[in-house]
């Protein structure tokens, strides 16, 4: 099946951890390609939230309830990441590797390295020298050094909120397929959206 599904994605969303399984599913599944589209929740720009105090129950003895994320990972069929990642980590640097890794034409190789490293061994993804090391026989280090340092591709890197809203990205991962977007959605729900394209 030779069809492209846009992904918009950012490397320390869970969310788009979950996705990364997602979307390589379905390049085993029905042959697509991906073309990964960098979104940054956090841009330079924007203020890192801060989290909310939690508020105890009203029913101490209330059962624990699952969290949608909680029960997006058992769908998948995925544990919960439970090393320690960089708190607060930016991701434009992981995006400027990614569009250079497009050009070179080795992006899914490169995605590969850099979400498990993130999720599975807490490597900080956006240090360059990190970078320069995942992407080791990829990308030549001296370019990737030069794009960092110069923000090449910035202007292929959609920022929250605004800009990412104006291109109808409210969530990442979001899916295009078949001219439908699916964000946050389960692997049965992009099944179905992909059979539908050749009824």
């Amino acid at each position: 099946m030779s069809v492209v599904i846009p992904v918009a994605h950012d490397y320390n969303c869970p969310w788009c951890w979950i996705g990364y399984v997602q979307a390589f599913d379905l390049v085993r599944e029905f042959g697509v390609a991906l073309d990964w589209r960098g979104y940054e929740l956090y841009p330079d720009e924007l203020e890192w939230p801060e989290p909310a105090p939690p508020v105890p129950s009203a029913y101490p003895d209330r059962p624990a309830t699952p969290t949608r994320l909680e029960l997006a990972y058992a769908a998948q069929g995925m544990n919960k990441p439970t090393v320690e990642r960089p708190r607060r980590m930016r991701t434009h640097n992981a995006h400027e590797a990614a569009e250079l890794a497009k050009e070179r034409g080795v992006v899914d190789e490169l995605m590969h390295r850099l979400y498990p490293a993130y999720w599975e061994r807490g490597e900080n993804i956006n240090e360059p020298d990190v970078l320069i090391e995942l992407a080791q026989d990829l990308l030549d280090p001296d370019e990737l050094a030069e794009v960092m340092a110069s923000r090449r591709y910035a202007g292929r890197i959609v920022g929250f909120n605004k800009p990412a809203y104006a291109t109808g990205v409210y969530n990442v991962p979001t899916f295009f397929i078949g001219g439908e977007r699916y964000a946050e959605e389960s692997y049965r729900t992009l099944q179905r959206a992909i059979r539908a394209l050749n009824p």
